[in-house]
């Protein structure tokens, strides 16, 4: 079966000329065509006119040249075209003072109704060329050769009133002729044209082609190591949203191997710690022959485990928040989300005998990512009941503000967080009071990217007269979809 990657691969350029070649070469010849065939009709007409004009200077002088006798009139015409013959003998396109060999090639004939020849050209025949009904121009055959002629009715005034008829006949052989002559001087240029036209049109497309070749160019240098911004010296309007839409994937693209580069030289790190505890507390674990140790040793191992998942879904999270990725928002109610949050924290709070509590109204719907959400008021509740310690009141209060704002504040009444300390809150990796958790340092900053993406905020607010620490997250009711 044909694939996709084994169809010939077909190059624009030559394409282009190929084609427009092609093209100028038919249009070419069309031209030459309709050239031939104007040329051919005007010279047709010109040379009608002149036999009908020939035929009409003839009838006016046929009288005159009646009363001559026929053996003088044929000395005549034996004279002058012996002078063309002896004058002509070295070309037949030089006129001579007898006048111009193509006379040979035309000749005329007077008859009466009878079938009598009254008068006629050397080189006519002594019977008439033509019926006396032929009247206009008609073709006919003399010699073996198509003639073209053009036939006249005149009355003669003798006292009989016979009619006659003069016919005046060209050979259609020096039509042709020069009809081919035409045709070949104006079909030569055009067809040394094409050669020139082809010469032009890929010297003219490959100039044009020069930004698709800087492009090519540009791309084939990009590597996984190399993702900078591409730039063509002679940007044009139909390769700038191309350009722009490849720059465009190339940062994304950058953006993601870094990302791709620190998730895992973060992971690396962060899981080496907790692994190297994990197996050190196994090995004394197997060497222990005292049962307290050997419980605390799986105690440990159990810690040891809670805080390796615990880091390892927060790294997983942070990869998904920081990935770039359009999340889909659709309406919740916050409220619902927060209690399903205070209800899977309850045991932690519980167990440090805390007192969790939600102040506002009993239904709020707004637009957002509801695992993102869970996830953020997960890690910040987190946060407060593992820092806060022991008999600590944690309150969450929600309450609407203008214009289309909804605040919520997570507060426990805790030691106060240092100022050294709240100024790097947000930073990732950052842990304070060590000794008191077990995080990686990166819920607070996956709280900051979440509320981000909602298009919201969160900051740790002042030291209050009660000496409480509040986080306020501000989020949007409607969010819309944000990446």
């Amino acid at each position: 079966m044909k694939t996709a990657e084994s169809k010939p691969v077909l190059s624009i350029k030559k394409r282009l000329i190929t084609l427009t070649v092609a093209a100028a070469t038919v249009l070419i010849a069309i031209s030459w065509s309709l050239i031939f065939a104007e040329s051919k009709h005007e010279i047709d007409e010109i040379f009608d006119a002149r036999l009908g004009q020939s035929a009409k200077l003839l009838a006016l002088s046929a009288p005159q040249l009646l009363k001559m006798p026929a053996e003088q009139m044929d000395q005549f015409y034996e004279d002058w075209y012996q002078g063309i013959s002896n004058h002509a003998s070295f070309s037949d396109d030089d006129p001579t003072p007898f006048g111009h060999p193509y006379e040979q090639k035309l000749m005329f004939q007077l008859f009466d109704t009878q079938g009598k020849v009254l008068l006629r050209s050397p080189g006519a025949p002594s019977h008439p060329l033509s019926a006396t009904d032929n009247i206009g121009y008609h073709p006919i055959t003399f010699d073996d050769q198509l003639w073209r002629s053009f036939q006249i009715r005149l009355p003669f005034s003798d006292g009989s009133q016979v009619a006659a008829f003069l016919v005046v006949a060209e050979k259609q052989a020096i039509r042709d002729e020069l009809i081919d002559e035409i045709a070949f001087s104006t079909g030569i240029p055009q067809l040394l044209l094409i050669p020139c036209l082809a010469l032009a049109i890929i010297l003219l497309v490959n100039y044009v082609m020069q930004p698709v070749g800087e492009l090519q160019q540009a791309l084939s240098q990009r590597t996984i190591n190399k993702l900078h911004a591409i730039r063509v010296s002679q940007p044009t309007v139909e390769l700038k949203p191309l350009i722009d839409q490849l720059n465009y994937l190339l940062s994304e693209l950058d953006k993601a191997w870094v990302r791709e580069k620190r998730f895992t030289h973060t992971a690396a790190h962060e899981l080496k710690t907790p692994l190297a505890v994990l197996r050190l507390n196994a090995e004394n674990a197997l060497s222990s022959d005292n049962p307290a140790d050997l419980q605390s040793d799986l105690s440990h191992i159990l810690k040891g485990i809670d805080r390796t998942d615990r880091l390892i879904q927060q790294l997983l999270m942070l990869a998904r928040v920081e990935s770039g990725n359009t999340f889909s928002f659709s309406h919740l109610d916050l409220m619902e989300c927060l209690r399903e949050v205070i209800a899977s924290l309850a045991p932690l709070a519980l167990r440090q005998e805390q007192n969790l509590s939600l102040d506002g109204p009993s239904s709020l719907t707004i637009e957002a990512n509801l695992p993102l959400l869970h996830s953020l008021f997960s890690n910040l509740i987190d946060n407060a009941t593992r820092y806060a310690g022991e008999h600590a009141d944690i309150n969450i209060s929600v309450q609407t503000s203008e214009p289309d704002q909804v605040l919520i504040r997570v507060c426990d009444s805790g030691q106060p967080i240092p100022d050294a300390i709240r100024e790097r809150m947000f930073e990732k990796f950052f842990r304070a009071n060590t000794e008191r958790g077990d995080g990686a340092g990166l819920g607070m900053s996956i709280i900051r990217d979440i509320a981000e993406l909602h298009g919201g905020t969160i900051s740790l607010e002042p030291q209050s007269s009660t000496g409480k620490n509040c986080f306020l997250v501000t989020l949007p009711i409607k969010t819309g979809h944000i990446q």
